[in-house]
C-alpha cells in the first residue's frame, strides 16, 4: 500500500535513473469504483508538465518511468480529470457508510494488474502528524483510518473542471441523515447534491433540512424543478417553506405548483406558524358511517396514494363527509371482521383541537390521551385534518432538550 504524501515532493527518475523531476500531483478520472492513475504532474524548477501513466514503471520512494523522454509542455488540466494533491488531500468528502462529512488527510493507492488506483482515503488525525515528518510523530503510537474509497462520495463541485460524478448512492441514506450533511456543507456543494437526487428524495430530505438553507436552495434552482420539489413535500413542510422565501419568489412558486397542491399550501399559510392548522396535515382516510370495516379495508386498498403514516380511518356523516363521528384505528379494523359495522367498532369519544390552537396544545393532548394522531376541527365541527405523534415529536422534542440542558446546568 501506498499513500499519497509520502510520493509527493519526491524524486522523478527516468528510464536510466536519470532526475526528471518531483512528482507534483496524480491524476485521476472519477467514476470508476477505484479510479486508475491517468497521469502525472512532474516540476522541474518553474515547468510543470504531464507524464502519462503508462510510462510509470513503478512508485517506491521515487516514480521510475519506463522511459527517459518526456514531453515537457506546459500541464493543463482537461474536463473530467481530478488532482488527488489539490482536489482531494484536505478536502471534504461524504462517508456514505458512516453517514458524515469527512476531512481527506491522505489517500491510499495500490497497484492491481499493473495499474495504480485509488483505494481509500486516510481520514485520522495521526495522519496530519505524518506529513509534518517523523520528528511530528516520533515515540508515538500512530494508526490509520482509512475509509475504502467506494464508500465516499466525491463532491464535483472540490475540482475547477467539469466532472460527471454520480451521487446515485447518496438516495439510499435516510433523509435525516442525508439532511444533516446537506446542512454541513457549503451552500455550493449542499446545492449540487439536491440537484442529483430525484424529486420525491429531495422532498423528503429538505422537509428536515433547516429553515435557512431551505430558503437558499429554493431561491438558487430553477423554479419549475423548486415547484416541483414543492409538490412532493408535506402540505405543512410545503408551507414552511415557503414563508421563509421573498413574497414574490413564494406566489411565482405557487403559481408554478399543480393547483390542488398549491391550495393546500395556501390553506395552510392562511394559519399562523405556531398554530395546530399549521402542523395537520390533510392526508387522511374517510369512510362514511354506514360502512362496514370491510368497506373501510376495500377504500384503503383502492387510494392511489396512501397517507403516510397510515393511523386510523376517519368515520364521517352520510350526508356531510366533513363532520367527523369517530375513528377507528387501523390496528381495530384489520382485526374485526369484515362485514361489522364501522359504527360498531369506532371510538366517538376523541379528543380534538382546533386549527388555532397551540401546536404545544396538539402535541399535549397526543401524550396525555397516548394518541397516535388527534383530528383538527373547524369552529362548525368539520374535520379540517390531523396532528400525528410525528408532528408533535417535532415539537415537543427542542422543549425537552432545553429542560435537559437546564437542568445540566448549560441552558
Amino acid at each position: 500500500m501506498l499513500f499519497l504524501t509520502s510520493l509527493v515532493d519526491r524524486p522523478v527518475q527516468g528510464q536510466a535513473g536519470e532526475a526528471i523531476g518531483k512528482l507534483d500531483d496524480l491524476i485521476v478520472r472519477i467514476g470508476d469504483p477505484y479510479p486508475p492513475i491517468t497521469g502525472l504532474v512532474v516540476k522541474d524548477g518553474r515547468r510543470r508538465f504531464f507524464v502519462p501513466a503508462g510510462h510509470l514503471a513503478a512508485l517506491n520512494g521515487a516514480a521510475l518511468l519506463a522511459s527517459s523522454i518526456v514531453d515537457l509542455a506546459p500541464f493543463t488540466r482537461r474536463d473530467g480529470e481530478v488532482l488527488l494533491r489539490r482536489d482531494v488531500l484536505d478536502h471534504q468528502l461524504i462517508d456514505i457508510t458512516g453517514r458524515r462529512i469527512v476531512r481527506v488527510n491522505d489517500v491510499q493507492l495500490t497497484r492491481v494488474e499493473g495499474t495504480y488506483r485509488v483505494v481509500g482515503v486516510d481520514v485520522s488525525p495521526q495522519a496530519l502528524l505524518r506529513r509534518l515528518g517523523p520528528r511530528a510523530f516520533a515515540n508515538r503510537i500512530v494508526g490509520r483510518q482509512i475509509i475504502d474509497w467506494s464508500d465516499v462520495q466525491y463532491l464535483a463541485s472540490t475540482a475547477p473542471v467539469q466532472l460527471k460524478v454520480s451521487y446515485d448512492r447518496l438516495a439510499d441514506l435516510h433523509p435525516v441523515d442525508l439532511a444533516r450533511i446537506v446542512d454541513a456543507l457549503s451552500y455550493r456543494e449542499s446545492a449540487e447534491i439536491v440537484a442529483a437526487l430525484d424529486e420525491e428524495t429531495a422532498a423528503e430530505t429538505l422537509e428536515e433540512v433547516s429553515d435557512e438553507r431551505v430558503a437558499d436552495l429554493l431561491e438558487g434552482m430553477d423554479q419549475e424543478r423548486a415547484a416541483d420539489i414543492l409538490e412532493e413535500m408535506t402540505p405543512a413542510a410545503a408551507a414552511d417553506a415557503l414563508e421563509d422565501l421573498e413574497d414574490e419568489v413564494a406566489e411565482q412558486l405557487l403559481a408554478r405548483m399543480e393547483p390542488e397542491e398549491a391550495a393546500d399550501v395556501q390553506a395552510l399559510m392562511a394559519y399562523d406558524e405556531d398554530s395546530a392548522g399549521r402542523l395537520m396535515t390533510t392526508e387522511l382516510v374517510r369512510v362514511a358511517e354506514n360502512a362496514t370495516v370491510g368497506d373501510a379495508l376495500a377504500i384503503v386498498r383502492g387510494l392511489e396514494e396512501v397517507p403516510d403514516p397510515l393511523l386510523a380511518v376517519y368515520v364521517v356523516a352520510i350526508d356531510d363527509p366533513d363532520l367527523l363521528r369517530g375513528i377507528v384505528r387501523l390496528r381495530t379494523l384489520i382485526l374485526a371482521n369484515p362485514q361489522t359495522p364501522v359504527l360498531e367498532v369506532m371510538d366517538d369519544d376523541v379528543p380534538t383541537v382546533g386549527p388555532e390552537d397551540r401546536a404545544e396544545d396538539a402535541a399535549r393532548v397526543l401524550a396525555e390521551y397516548n394518541l397516535l394522531a388527534v383530528p383538527v376541527l373547524g369552529p362548525d365541527g368539520h374535520l379540517l385534518g390531523i396532528v400525528t405523534v410525528d408532528d408533535a415529536l417535532a415539537v415537543l422534542l427542542p422543549e425537552i432538550w432545553q429542560r435537559r440542558g437546564a437542568r445540566a446546568g448549560f441552558a
